[in-house]
């Protein structure tokens, strides 16, 4: 059995299944070597330089304002949801945007690093961009597996119908 870690301010809350001991720590780190990357790049190196040549600023500024509040969306919608209200005790969530993906927080945080790919069209950020995709999957199987050594049987069956990072359209 996988051992849970959960934060002191939620020790007191029993509907919570646990996460990632280092999950925390880990999406500082790299959201640190990420800005360093990305600042890196478009300051000293210039590597992403003959990039920018190929993309109209204001069709980065598109996508990136799209990505940027797409992200805000279910971060901000998941998080309520999750911390907001205590239940009762440990359920699968099945409204709202848990019914279109299994990690909408992980999803948002996904694309706001992306949407700052497509600002700055770094190659040294889309590295990381990579490299923190693979992390944030490794974190959500993690979970996962908390979930279905505590739920079971329900938890599988859930995620068979909902796709852990690309949103289902229709419900």
């Amino acid at each position: 059995m996988k051992k849970s870690h959960v934060r002191k301010s939620y020790e007191h809350r029993n509907d919570l299944a646990g996460e990632f001991k280092w999950g925390d720590i880990g999406q500082i780190i790299f959201l640190f070597v990420f800005v360093i990357g990305l600042i890196s790049d478009l300051l000293l190196f210039n590597f992403s330089n003959f990039i920018q040549n190929f993309f109209p600023w204001y069709f980065q500024i598109i996508i990136f304002l799209f990505l940027f509040f797409t992200a805000g969306y279910f971060s901000q919608r998941s998080h309520k949801i999750i911390f907001q209200e205590e239940r009762k005790g440990l359920i699968i969530i099945k409204s709202d945007v848990y019914a279109r993906i299994r990690h909408p927080m992980y999803f948002g945080f996904i694309l706001i690093y992306l949407a700052f790919v497509i600002l700055s069209l770094s190659i040294i950020a889309f590295i990381i961009f990579i490299i923190i995709c693979i992390f944030y999957y490794y974190i959500s199987r993690y979970e996962e597996q908390l979930l279905i050594e505590k739920i079971g049987d329900e938890y599988k069956d859930y995620m068979k119908k909902v796709p852990m990072f690309i949103p289902k359209l229709r419900k």
